[in-house]
């Protein structure tokens, strides 16, 4: 699955949960604590471990670990509008100990920590508005230390060409303006460009 996101900073925290649970199914709250991995601050080959804790009914409750691989990039539109298309993959496991010690054992040391308290709704996209299967958008109202608040809005769409990442992408701006959020506040950066800039 590609993995089309925008995300966009939030100047207004509580009027952006209230459109939210007007327009979207809130699903529940988690903290995300992240370790990139890579052989140098500049290796854009990074492995993410994350490990997610949950006390909300809407997930699962207690820690859970992921470890992630991503092919990233940016894409933007004609108008300037930038969207992330991402080949994400990912999987779950019991304890990331073991893939802790095959990378620093193989020259890989920990690059970039990030915490995320991040908020969730969703919002079903119906067969063919986009591409001939439903969709979900996600919006997740993330508070990131120290950068501040963002709202991202993420399709998982099964199909990476150009029409149908063009199609999400005016899908995302829609979304994004269905919750009173300008263009002008989407970021283009990555979290881990903006946390080395500090």
């Amino acid at each position: 699955m590609m993995e089309i996101e925008l995300k966009a900073h939030v100047d207004d925290r509580a009027a952006l949960i209230e459109v939210l649970n007007a327009k979207a199914a809130y699903t529940g709250r988690v903290l995300r604590d992240d370790e990139y991995y890579g052989k140098s601050s500049t290796d854009t080959h990074k492995i993410r471990i994350r490990k997610e804790t949950c006390d909300e009914s809407g997930c699962l409750p207690g820690e859970t670990f992921l470890v992630t691989y991503k092919r990233k990039e940016i894409r933007t539109d004609a108008d300037g509008t930038a969207v992330e298309v991402n080949d994400e993959k990912e999987c779950s496991v019991s304890s990331p100990d073991v893939i802790k010690a095959f990378l620093t054992d193989t020259g890989y040391s920990i690059q970039l920590k990030k915490h995320k308290d991040v908020m969730s709704w969703e919002l079903i996209i119906p067969a063919k508005e986009l591409v001939p299967e439903r969709l979900i958008a996600t919006f997740e109202l993330c508070a990131v230390p120290p950068l501040g608040n963002f709202l991202e809005i993420e399709i998982l769409s099964p199909y990476n060409d150009e029409v149908s990442v063009s199609k999400i992408q005016k899908k995302l701006e829609e979304l994004l303006e269905m919750t009173g959020i300008p263009k002008s506040k989407i970021e283009k950066r990555y979290y881990s460009e903006m946390l080395k800039e500090l």
